[in-house]
């Protein structure tokens, strides 16, 4: 069994996805890791432990995070500081999905197809988990019932161009969390923020060096996820 947390990061009309998945049996020990990691924040530059940290207003500059003013330099320190151990969460593997607004709904679909194929091969179930306000429940609903995947070989074994595989390995409908009462969404904004800007730096990201923050996370990257992502790091494009 699988959990996996999954939020996104917007830009205008670019939007990309991060979902962390983690073996339920590694779930207590994945969470005291990211207790840990705020601890250790919290020693070093005095961040609130239990304070959520939204990463666009985390290294614009905003929110009262610490009982003093931390410089966007020391934030951008503590930004790279934190997908480094979210990239060692036990056995955690990061999915990715990168594309434009006006597709969204299909690229989540496809990172939800992925996981599904993931869960498949593993001969095992996950549940989903996102930040709220989205709902993308009709999408995994339909999945279950109706899937038509193309084959890889251009055409089935019985000639068909298309196969009905419903989603059967993914559990329940999507639970939808309060971001700040949870640790591992905050994580996944920080992984999709990092790749928002990887795929799409802007000026200021070049400045300040977080446009290539994304490749922190690379030892836990699930590459396999989409084998003709031209930057082989397995991001899921439409």
């Amino acid at each position: 069994m699988y959990i996996v947390y999954i939020d996104d990061s917007k830009d205008g009309k670019v939007v990309c996805f991060s979902a962390l998945m983690i073996p339920a049996t590694d779930w207590l020990a994945s969470l005291d890791h990211l207790v840990d990691m705020r601890q250790a924040m919290k020693k070093s530059d005095g961040i609130y432990v239990r304070k959520e940290l939204h990463v666009t207003d985390w290294l614009g500059g905003r929110g009262h995070v610490a009982p003093y003013a931390v410089s966007r330099t020391d934030r951008m320190r503590l930004f790279d500081f934190a997908l480094g151990e979210i990239a060692k969460i036990p056995n955690v593997d990061i999915f990715n999905a990168s594309g434009q607004g006006r597709v969204e709904e299909r690229l989540f679909e496809r990172l939800i197809q992925r996981i599904q194929n993931t869960m498949k091969v593993r001969d095992s179930l996950a549940i989903i988990i996102s930040d709220e306000g989205k709902n993308y429940d009709h999408l995994l609903r339909q999945m279950r019932r109706v899937n038509f995947i193309p084959s890889a070989f251009g055409q089935w074994q019985n000639g068909a161009f298309t196969k009905n595989l419903p989603a059967k390995n993914l559990v329940e409908d999507i639970v939808y969390r309060d971001s700040a009462k949870s640790y591992f969404i905050q994580a996944a904004d920080f992984c999709a923020f990092s790749l928002l800007r990887f795929e799409h730096p802007t000026v200021r990201a070049k400045a300040m060096g977080f446009d290539k923050s994304f490749n922190i996370l690379g030892p836990r990257l699930f590459t396999r996820a989409f084998a003709k992502d031209p930057k082989r790091l397995g991001i899921i494009r439409p």
